[in-house]
């Protein structure tokens, strides 16, 4: 008799602490728990305001036209260029503002490219995407990251292009 009473505390205790830890949140972050309330829905067209902004940002750089840019990419964008790539020795990180200069000054871009989207991955308010462009100088591979504002627009925050230069320039 002691030993089913003292089975049905235990399962009892168990089962009582189990409720208690089920019922807590271990949400450090906000919006890092995706069960919580204060999750947001993916709008369904996220996707079409991703792609639509990376193309404008593509065709800004093609045409030199900052002011394209300036509505697709975010206040702290960056561009990151790894060592290796083009013969650079370190990791080159180009802040928004030397960005547009490179483009104003038509140092970068300038140069009407194909763009194929690869590939898009969503996590609610931010995405990656790799894009392939080529055009007449170079073939180029960039993983872009974006983030969702509040006003639901994407912007792009970082691009890490891998650019492979065509023969004879």
């Amino acid at each position: 008799m002691k030993t089913t009473i003292f089975l049905f505390a235990l399962l009892l205790t168990g089962a009582t602490a189990y409720n208690q830890l089920a019922s807590q949140t271990t949400d450090l972050l906000p919006g890092c728990n995706p069960g919580a309330a204060t999750a947001q829905p993916l709008a369904s067209s996220d996707q079409t305001l991703i792609e639509d902004a990376i193309r404008q940002f593509m065709r800004g750089g093609d045409e030199s036209d900052t002011t394209l840019l300036t509505a697709v990419l975010h206040p702290q964008f960056r561009v990151v260029v790894n060592q290796g790539v083009l013969g650079m020795e370190t990791l080159r990180i180009i802040n928004r503002p030397a960005y547009f200069q490179q483009i104003a000054a038509k140092k970068w871009g300038g140069i009407p490219r194909s763009v194929n989207i690869v590939s898009v991955s969503i996590a609610n308010t931010v995405a990656a995407a790799e894009v392939k462009t080529s055009s007449v100088r170079s073939d180029i591979t960039s993983f872009l990251h974006l983030v969702k504002g509040k006003d639901g627009a994407w912007t792009i925050i970082s691009d890490t292009p891998f650019p492979v230069p065509k023969k004879g320039n």
